[in-house]
């Protein structure tokens, strides 16, 4: 095994379990805060829920590109280091919140200092070579469904056997092991610079003057995740009083999804890997229409084969963001990718948030038909966008002049332009 893929093995290991230190206490805020403040109201209580819950992806949204391009200039390990740090001061700090206040000023406080996915991405890609990126995303992105499945459990536990305070002490432990071991363990990226780089070549990346597809592609990111998030809000009420589940049940529904998601992405990584770029967006394109039909299955089936779709759909998602993202850096062909990523994690955050209100709003006028149709929507409007990238980027390629990056294509203008740039 070669320097950069132990690398990306640590990575992948202290990713998944920093996502599932963070993900113990989602599931449990509204018991929590009810905690805090008995004397709350339902709809006291729901306000700050949400807010807890939304107000740090949307700090984390505005942060992320700015730790990306600090990660292009410093290099990425001290990014990888920050956002370790800063999750483990946040639940730190959450262990010894006492109001409600406390706990919204210690989650914004998250949202600005933490960034683990972002971090980790940054610094794996730029150390892995070109042909492997999609493979890298994929295989991180596996790990960030792995955590995302095993935190909630281990926060069950913990508040089954301790109580809700014991989630924030374990997280925070958790993160200073990690970041300790990091800092031990993790090398320097030497790629935060271009390599051989002219006395004259300017220090911005070659994403500053953005392109066509590269915007197609990021609007892409948003739909899909607010396609993926607008569900989020409702789906438990849909589960038990659709389906008449139980909350173990309910807890099988939701997780399947993130099964399927862990067990394909590093395969579509590989997959992306060795296909076109116009030929991975076509593709994504199809599975993007199969994850529409997954969100409309849901109003008409049981809870056993919807068990299935949603594994299935989570297959979908294995490809769909991650093989975007890779795509995006794949197409930039700058050595400088953090400020890109960043801006792609942004991004997703932003449409994390327009999708749970979304969701919220649609079910609470028209009921969980109208929230699924509207994901469905969503979807097929991204379906939409990537076929129009697609068609951009064939009409762009041309006969090739030189040996490409990117095995088994043609050169584009874009591509030629970008090298012009940097």
């Amino acid at each position: 095994m070669t320097d950069w893929q132990t690398q990306v093995r640590l990575l992948w290991w202290s990713q998944l379990i920093a996502i599932a230190a963070m993900e113990m206490s989602e599931p449990f805020w509204p018991l929590f805060l009810r905690q805090l403040q008995p004397a709350q109201d339902p709809q006291a209580l729901a306000f700050w829920s949400a807010l807890i819950y939304g107000a740090p992806l949307l700090v984390s949204g505005l942060a992320a590109p700015v730790w990306g391009r600090l990660g292009d200039r410093f290099g990425h390990k001290p990014m990888v280091l920050r956002a370790m740090l800063g999750l483990m001061l946040s639940q730190a700090l959450l262990f010894f919140s006492s109001s409600l206040w406390e706990v919204l000023i210690y989650r914004l406080l998250q949202g600005a200092l933490a960034g683990i996915i972002t971090a980790a991405l940054c610094f794996a890609t730029a150390i892995a070579p070109a042909e492997r990126r999609a493979s890298v995303v994929g295989k991180l992105t596996s790990a960030t469904a792995a955590g995302a499945i095993l935190g909630p459990l281990a926060g069950g536990a913990l508040v089954e056997w301790l109580d809700y305070r014991a989630i924030f002490l374990s997280s925070a432990a958790v993160c200073l092991v990690l970041t300790l071991l990091l800092a031990w363990k993790l090398t320097g990226d030497n790629r935060s610079a271009p390599r051989n780089a002219s006395a004259d070549m300017p220090a911005e990346p070659a994403v500053q003057k953005p392109v066509p597809v590269l915007g197609l592609l990021l609007t892409v990111i948003l739909l899909l995740q607010i396609a993926k998030a607008m569900p989020s809000s409702f789906f438990a009420l849909f589960a038990e009083q659709q389906l008449g589940a139980t909350p173990l049940l309910t807890g099988l529904l939701f997780s399947s999804a993130g099964v399927g998601m862990m067990l394909s992405a590093s395969r579509w990584g590989r997959l992306f890997d060795r296909r076109p770029p116009a030929s991975g967006l076509l593709l994504l394109s199809w599975l993007t229409l199969a994850a529409a039909g997954c969100y409309l299955a849901h109003l008409y089936s049981d809870w056993l084969p919807l068990l299935l779709i949603r594994f299935g759909w989570g297959v979908c998602l294995g490809a769909m963001l991650p093989m975007v993202q890779a795509s995006l850096i794949r197409l930039a062909d700058s050595p400088r990718n953090g400020r890109l990523i960043g801006t792609a994690q942004g991004t997703i955050r932003f449409g994390n948030l327009f999708g749970v209100a979304g969701g919220a709003l649609l079910m609470g006028q028209w009921g969980y038909q109208a929230g699924f149709i509207g994901a469905s929507l969503g979807y097929l409007l991204a379906s939409g966008a990537l076929l129009l990238a697609w068609s951009r980027l064939n009409r762009t390629v041309d006969a090739p002049t030189r040996s490409s990056p990117l095995r088994g294509r043609q050169t584009t203008d874009f591509e030629k332009a970008a090298e012009g740039r940097g």
